[in-house]
């Protein structure tokens, strides 16, 4: 072969290589540097805390036991995270040990290394004064009016600021905590309670125990004054109840449908309640809604709500969403955070499901508007997916809900509950990932579900369709009718085509319709349904009750949306109609509402509809807020005064009802507006609302304060007094925004902003730095600031946090 031939083929074997690299089809997913799992050397089995505090200067006094085993052939050194924490003393079986101190922890080195088959044990005598983690509620309170807690939160890893241990997800075991404390106060933790013995000394020790494993995070103690009732499911788990002894009439209303949940979970999960028991405590100051420790969720006690502040805001999904973790995150774990979704998804999921049980179809599908709204929100800032360490509490949350009931519509409830319950058998007390539960599907049902989890779950973003509708008569007679469907969202690397199932359907006017199931995945589809009888079309739908996340665009004549806003027979067809029809005038639709009113039960469509014609100049639309004042649904009610611009002096009798609206929300809302439009009946309407408080953070005593504070020194005195540490935070929060608004300052409400914004509560302390801030922009206030700044000798965190107030 001579030399021009080898370099002839040798050229055409490198272009075709070329061409083959160009055709290859590429997955290409975002980079998430949570999503390889932290390295450890040895398996953590269980761990015993002896511990006690000193409350009121944040004391915690510990000795703690880990056994484990090695996991890797040598261990010469042994990490543990304790960051802040002080050791006395360290054992490792049973004998002193060498150790070293840094910043994030302590290093443990054995005389000899340990090897694999061995058990050993670790034990560690130390003290801390943790920021994070354990809260001490209340012991530093000058007026002695605040509960006396104490509480943990250690999601995601703050446990480790009060106790040295391996506090990462990815290694689980057995607890068990025994605490020494006042006999006054009760205590609970994780597990079974084994004994509670009086020490005589005034003193009490509690010892609890988990009999299986779990998560370093989940380990829990709330420790305060409480009341305990006790209950049981169906199913014989015993429950309990724990709640502050002055409130027990809101018992009912705080825990309601507690024991229907469990009962509900076990049958649609297919799995029975993990654990052996199941606890619930209200704390003060809690930063987040609840938190799922095994066996012992604790939640905020603003959702301890009475018969009132139930219209307002219940503890009914947030308590379904915890005991939905007892088996999605507290059983199974996720090993990274890059999969933190499936537990919050599934948390979430599940107790959108009760709460359809409990509340019907509508309010469900009304969630599931809402998550979609929330998941095409967090779109526009970034696409990235549900499995990821950075995706947000929008994607973890209400998307991944969705996207599992997206799931349900492709595979079948049935199918997906089948998946599930053998997906839990399977890692029962173990770690899972997101393709844990993809080879689950494809185990059970033999399905490859590997385009759903790469669209869905992978990648991110949401499709965009543009929908269009035709009616179509031949000459011949014939009649279809025709949807044309385009993806028309940007598509790359990280968000594709999508490929789902969606149903198209033709409404008449006689009340029938025609429909077809259809996968739609390429860029442009056109669907054709035949109309044999060439009936008359009164709408069409495109994937009817929104089964979907998307954005969609389908433009329909005026006729079309007044029929589909009254007749379609789901909820969200007809909020969507109602929505569509804001472009045209009360005029040409206040014989439609009124109409839709006598028939219509959900507060989404009645509420859209009085936020088109609350503030027409239009007589014919009093009739329908009157009707919307007098609706049986609270939030129907609330859409009225809260859209109200003007009060209308024809209707002012009307308003003024609201004064004693059953709704807390509803009452500070009107006194607030009928005082401010209607200054010469403050005096009255103050008199009338002088003794309502409201539950969640004293919303309707703020607003009764801040109006009357003008006229009244002691009022504002007491105004300011409730943003001291005697009080919870949302009442804290909620003074300072309306002192703000008074545009008032002085030095006893200048320490108490200080106070708030030095807390872990990142609520109140955020409150309290924009208050203090606002007030810096005008001279003498920030003055004073500086002053106060200036005389305290601080921490050097909270010095740098006093600093930033000027900078």
């Amino acid at each position: 072969m001579n030399i021009k031939i080898k370099l002839f083929l040798f050229t055409l074997t490198v272009i075709f290589s070329a061409n083959v690299v160009a055709q290859e089809k590429m997955r290409s997913y975002s980079v998430d540097k949570e999503l390889t799992p932290r390295e450890h050397n040895i398996d953590m089995k269980h761990m015993r805390l002896e511990v006690e505090f000193e409350p009121q200067i944040g004391l915690v006094k510990g000795k703690v036991t880990h056994f484990f085993q090695p996991i890797q052939s040598q261990v010469d050194s042994i990490f543990l995270d304790a960051p802040g924490i002080t050791i006395k003393e360290a054992n490792l079986n049973g004998k002193a040990v060498t150790f070293k101190m840094n910043p994030q922890g302590i290093t443990i080195y054995p005389k000899q290394p340990l090897k694999w088959g061995t058990n050993d044990s670790l034990t560690l005598v130390y003290e801390a004064y943790p920021r994070k983690g354990i809260y001490f509620i209340g012991w530093n309170d000058p007026n002695n009016l605040s509960r006396k807690q104490i509480w943990t939160q250690g999601q995601g890893i703050d446990n480790r600021h009060w106790i040295p241990c391996y506090d990462e997800s990815n290694d689980k075991l057995t607890t068990e905590i025994i605490v020494n404390f006042n006999a006054r106060y009760k205590v609970l933790s994780n597990g079974i309670k084994l004994g509670e013995k009086d020490n005589g000394n005034g003193n009490k020790t509690w010892h609890y125990k988990m009999s299986n494993p779990h998560a370093t995070y989940l380990i829990m103690l709330g420790i305060g004054e409480y009341a305990i009732k006790q209950k049981q499911s169906e199913s014989g788990v015993p429950m309990n109840f724990w709640y502050y002894p002055e409130w027990e009439d809101r018992f009912e209303h705080a825990y309601k449908y507690s024991e229907q949940m469990m009962d509900f979970f076990e049958k649609e999960i297919g799995i029975p309640y993990p654990w052996e028991s199941y606890s619930q405590i209200p704390v003060q100051d809690f930063m987040y809604g609840a938190m799922e420790n095994t066996t012992a969720t604790l939640f905020g006690d603003f959702s301890f709500v009475d018969s009132r502040s139930y219209l307002d805001k219940n503890y009914v999904g947030t308590n379904a969403h915890e005991l939905a973790h007892q088996w999605f995150g507290d059983m199974i774990t996720a090993r990274t955070s890059s999969h933190l979704w499936l537990q919050e998804s599934f948390a979430t999921h599940y107790n959108m499901m009760f709460e359809r049980v409990v509340f019907g179809q509508d309010h469900f599908d009304w969630k599931r508007r809402n998550s979609e709204n929330s998941a095409l929100a967090a779109s526009k800032k970034d696409k990235l997916p549900i499995a990821h360490s950075e995706a947000g509490t929008s994607r973890w949350y209400p998307k991944g809900a969705v996207v599992l009931e997206m799931l349900k519509y492709v595979t079948s409830r049935e199918s997906f509950n089948k998946s599930i319950k053998h997906y839990l058998e399977k890692h029962a007390y173990k770690n899972v990932d997101s393709n844990d539960l993809l080879i689950a599907f494809h185990e059970t049902l033999g399905l490859s579900l590997d385009w759903f989890w790469d669209q869905w779950i992978y990648k991110g973003g949401e499709p965009n369709y543009s929908v269009s509708f035709r009616e179509i008569k031949l000459a011949a007679g014939e009649a279809f009718s025709e949807f044309d469907i385009t993806q028309i969202h940007e598509t790359n690397d990280k968000t594709g085509l999508f490929k789902m199932p969606f149903v198209f359907e033709v409404h008449y006017l006689d009340g029938s319709k025609d429909s077809q199931r259809i996968w739609i995945e390429k860029q442009q589809h056109t669907i054709r349904i035949g109309n044999p009888k060439n009936k008359k079309v009164a709408f069409a739908l495109f994937d009817p009750n929104n089964q979907v996340i998307k954005q969609v665009s389908f433009q329909k004549t005026t006729e079309m949306l007044k029929i589909q806003a009254l007749k379609a027979p789901f909820m969200l067809d007809r909020y969507d109609a109602v929505v569509a029809l804001r472009k045209i005038s009360v005029d040409q639709k206040i014989d439609l509402y009124n109409q839709i009113f006598k028939t219509e039960k959900f507060h989404a469509v009645k509420s859209e509809i009085i936020s088109q014609i609350i503030n027409a100049d239009d007589k014919t639309s009093t009739g329908l807020i009157i009707a919307a004042l007098k609706d049986r649904d609270a939030e129907v009610r609330q859409s009225v005064i809260q859209n109200t611009t003007k009060l209308p002096l024809v209707l002012l009798k009307d308003y003024e009802q609201l004064l004693m609206d059953s709704s807390y929300d509803i009452q500070a809302l009107a006194l607030e507006k009928l005082c401010e439009q209607f200054v010469d009946k403050k005096a009255g309407y103050l008199k009338l609302t002088e003794g309502s408080f409201g539950t969640r953070g004293l919303n309707v005593k703020v607003k009764w304060l801040e109006i009357s504070a003008p006229l009244n020194k002691k009022h504002l005195d007491e105004l300011v007094s409730l943003t001291s540490n005697s009080y919870e935070f949302i009442t804290r929060s909620n003074a300072m925004a309306a002192l703000k608004r008074l545009n008032h300052f002085d030095s006893v409400l200048m320490e108490n902003l200080f106070e708030a914004s030095f807390s872990p509560n990142r609520k109140l302390s955020g409150a309290a730095l924009e208050c203090l801030k606002h007030f810096c922009n005008q001279s003498v206030c920030k003055n004073m600031v500086a002053v106060y700044i200036e005389q305290n000798k601080w921490e050097d965190h909270r010095k740098d946090i006093a600093n930033g107030i000027l900078n």
